[in-house]
């Protein structure tokens, strides 16, 4: 996990916030993930945003060795998040239409998802979905019953 962020990091990271980030101790590849959805976010990102988020989640989401790591990564995320939009937000280290130049070039987007919740990263990994975490519990959610509209129905 550590390898595939900080090849997206090194390829894209927007040098002056990786400045500000990087102070005196090295970020986690959450935190990371949130320093760069932070930006976008304060920067007007719009549904981009939403496009790296979901990558995000199954990326830090299926690396998580436990429960607890996915739940302490996801936590760091959004702490990460929310400091450096306050931070783009109030002393903009950098000028948005740069970072949103930034942020959308970066090779997170192309990335595929799967609806199993498999991602295929752009270098070619395929990280896969702990699938014993999930059949256990889609064994304790309840089945939901979506139906489809028919030819021709609205939608």
């Amino acid at each position: 996990m550590k390898k595939i962020i900080l090849f997206l990091c090194v390829l894209s990271l927007i040098p002056s916030i990786c400045k500000a980030q990087l102070g005196t101790k090295s970020m986690t590849d959450a935190q990371q993930l949130g320093a760069m959805a932070g930006v976008a976010l304060a920067c007007n990102a719009g549904s981009r945003l939403d496009d790296f988020e979901l990558i995000a989640s199954y990326i830090m989401g299926n690396s998580a060795a436990t429960e607890e790591a996915r739940t302490t990564a996801f936590k760091e995320y959004a702490a990460e998040k929310l400091r450096t939009y306050n931070l783009q937000r109030d002393q903009k280290p950098t000028p948005c239409p740069e970072a949103l130049q930034h942020f959308y070039n970066l090779p997170i987007f192309a990335s595929v998802v799967y609806a199993d919740g498999t991602v295929k990263l752009p270098d070619g990994k395929i990280i896969k979905p702990k699938t014993a975490a999930q059949k256990k519990r889609a064994q304790n959610e309840p089945k939901r019953n979506y139906m489809k509209p028919g030819r021709g129905q609205g939608y």
